[in-house]
């Protein structure tokens, strides 16, 4: 049994290296990027995409405050859970929303516009993250809007009520 299991180690690893190596090859043979530059797919799917498809419409660096407003937004899904009762309930789940939404959906890209007061009067037709002062009612009984707050013992996202 070692010596089966010795042999089926080896030969696991010799096949994983001509995949790797062909892998690498495939890659630098076609868009002439190096594969160990990237220690994820995700980061070689995006390199690739910088690299060959992005020429034209560079992704604008966004500073400091910029950044941190709008990394706030990003609070991931909202999931709640509820002792089910009734007739004819039905269940959903939603895989794949993300891929979903960037292949379908407008994102906003561009530079960055400063503006101050109503941004309809501006351009009814605008689009992308916007600071606003948001109050939600007091009896609301399903709470959707998220919000960061740093607790002491780390980030956190709740779900408020109010100003």
């Amino acid at each position: 049994m070692k010596n089966e299991t010795i042999k089926y180690c080896n030969q696991d690893c010799i096949s994983l290296y001509q995949v790797i190596y062909n892998f690498n090859n495939l890659i630098f043979d076609k868009y002439s990027i190096n594969i160990r530059n990237y220690p994820t797919l995700p980061s070689l799917a995006f390199g690739l995409y910088r690299c060959n498809y992005l020429k034209d419409y560079p992704i604008p660096l966004l500073p400091g405050k910029i950044f941190n407003d709008i990394s706030k937004s990003f609070t991931g899904g909202s999931t709640d859970m509820y002792i089910p009762f009734g007739e004819n309930i039905r269940c959903y789940d939603v895989n794949s929303l993300y891929p979903y939404v960037m292949n379908n959906m407008n994102m906003p890209v561009g530079n960055i516009t400063l503006f101050e007061g109503n941004i309809l009067k501006i351009n009814p037709k605008a689009f992308g993250f916007f600071e606003c002062i948001i109050s939600t009612p007091k009896n609301l009984k399903h709470l959707i809007l998220q919000t960061k707050l740093d607790t002491g013992n780390g980030i956190r996202t709740l779900s408020p009520l109010g100003t």
